[in-house]
């Protein structure tokens, strides 16, 4: 009888209490594995991110959790600003005064209603393509992908997978 071999799925982590420890808990290891890939990322590693992206989007649905929106500081365009203060039926000014401070929206996003976005089809762009694992030239944006893998449970999960499709051979 011949034995096959049988390739483990790692289980999807969508518990935001979780991936918070786990990625403090791994701190040291992401960064570590953001040095070893700056060194040893594939041609490829674009369209390699851009899938695990594309793969957990499909798994994770984003609007079910809006952890990005309920913590994170976040930087709009003036042009985005002057449509977010429209929408909200509010001035540029008074809008920035009441959610704004150092050039960014305060957490929780004052468009955030529940776990879903008031404006969501007409989102910022910041919004739009977090947690910007498809953008370009994903080796020099590492740090900022690091610092969002504790907030989005798909920034989480495709570091993980991306980790054991490279073969990073950990310290």
């Amino acid at each position: 009888m011949k034995l096959q071999k049988q390739l483990t799925v790692p289980k999807i982590e969508i518990d935001l209490s979780r991936i918070q420890q786990r990625s403090q808990a791994c701190d040291d290891e992401n960064w570590e594995f953001r040095s070893w890939l700056k060194q040893h990322a594939p041609d490829d590693i674009d369209g390699l991110v851009k899938n695990l992206s594309r793969k957990y989007f499909a798994l994770i649905d984003c609007k079910e959790c809006a952890n990005c929106c309920r913590s994170l500081h976040v930087e709009f365009q003036k042009s985005e600003l002057h449509a977010i203060a429209k929408t909200l039926g509010q001035s540029i000014e008074a809008f920035q005064k009441q959610s704004m401070s150092e050039g960014s929206v305060n957490p929780p996003c004052p468009m955030l209603n529940g776990k879903l976005c008031s404006i969501y089809e007409n989102r910022p762009n910041v919004c739009r393509s977090f947690p910007h694992l498809e953008q370009p030239e994903f080796t020099t944006r590492l740090i900022g992908v690091i610092e969002n893998v504790a907030v989005c449970p798909i920034a989480f999960n495709a570091l993980e997978e991306l980790k054991a499709k490279l073969a990073w051979p950990r310290p």
